[in-house]
């Protein structure tokens, strides 16, 4: 039986970022740039897919948008 790892989704998530030239789902290559599942185009930080108060992460191999939380701790400014 071949090796395969664990957490490989074949579908992307609902979060999944998005392709800027034909809106494909971005996926995460190990080693490699993140790059478009569909076209294959590298994807960058500069092409502005970072939208203000999310950040990204990899689920299951693909580039997702996460909303940032500002976490009130409760203390006294």
């Amino acid at each position: 039986m071949p090796d395969t790892p664990a957490l490989v989704q074949t579908e992307p998530p609902l979060n999944v970022v998005r392709c800027v030239e034909c809106s494909g789902p971005i996926r995460y290559v190990d080693r490699k740039p993140y790059e478009c599942a569909d076209c294959g185009r590298n994807v960058y930080g500069h092409d502005g897919l970072i939208r203000p108060g999310y950040h990204w992460e990899i689920v299951g191999d693909w580039l997702t948008s996460v909303e940032t939380v500002d976490i009130d701790w409760g203390e006294d400014e």
